[in-house]
């Protein structure tokens, strides 16, 4: 697939994410090869979710840190800086375009386990949105990484330190019933919803309702992605 010369950072993404139909396709089938075998297994509801909450997580974290680290070490994003553009601008368009680029990756395995799990459409609803905002999260996450790392691996080491505390509060594989404080911190977590609403749509039910799990982590992933966006004037500066 042909595109003209991006001429804003964000059609960069999209460029990329589009520009060679082999490397698109992979982009498009991995998940599914993922995610689609567990779903059309016989594994317990509560895993099953658990493995597609962690191919959302990770594809989020990791695309967006190491991709603005690559960029930071070529320079192009103090050059950005030049620009009249505002930085915050700058920084929520490529949160929100990485986050629908990711969201795209992942509809068709999504859809797949819609087609093997008929749920009510209020779950189905809930789990997409929840997924989204899970992707929204994990992207401002990886933005904030990229302020304080120097290399894509350097990423990979500190988004795993700031992952798995996260997903176990999220209840994907352990502390599935938390109680008091881990109770309370559960409730600010975006990934806890979506896990509740897969776990939904694989059969299990939970104490969440469809309304809860589409207004709350949209409320929490955008002020996430709102509190990453305060960074852009550092990101864009230039690194010693």
């Amino acid at each position: 697939m042909r595109l003209d010369p991006p001429d804003s950072y964000w059609k960069k993404d999209v460029a990329l994410f589009l520009g060679k139909r082999l490397s698109l396709a992979i982009k498009m089938l991995y998940p599914a090869a993922i995610i689609l075998p567990v779903a059309a297994s016989s594994i317990p509801p509560q895993y099953a979710a658990a493995v597609v909450g962690l191919v959302a997580i990770m594809a989020g974290t990791f695309g967006a840190g190491e991709s603005l680290t690559s960029d930071i070490n070529d320079g192009i994003l103090v050059r950005l800086a030049l620009t009249p553009l505002s930085p915050y601008r700058i920084v929520a368009e490529i949160l929100l375009v990485n986050a629908v680029l990711d969201f795209v990756q992942l509809l068709p395995a999504l859809a797949g386990v819609y087609l093997l799990h008929p749920a009510p459409p209020a779950w189905v609803l809930a789990a997409t949105v929840a997924v989204f905002a899970t992707l929204l999260t994990a992207n401002a996450i990886g933005v904030l990484l990229a302020n304080f790392t120097s290399s894509p691996a350097d990423v990979l080491l500190y988004a795993t330190i700031v992952l798995f505390p996260l997903i176990y509060l999220s209840g994907f594989f352990r502390n599935q019933h938390p109680e008091g404080l881990l109770a309370a911190l559960r409730q600010l977590v975006p990934f806890a919803y979506m896990n509740d609403a897969l776990k939904e749509v694989f059969g299990l039910a939970t104490a969440a309702s469809p309304l809860a799990v589409i207004l709350l982590p949209t409320l929490i992933s955008a002020l996430a992605a709102a509190a990453v966006c305060l960074t852009a004037p550092r990101l864009l500066s230039p690194r010693p």
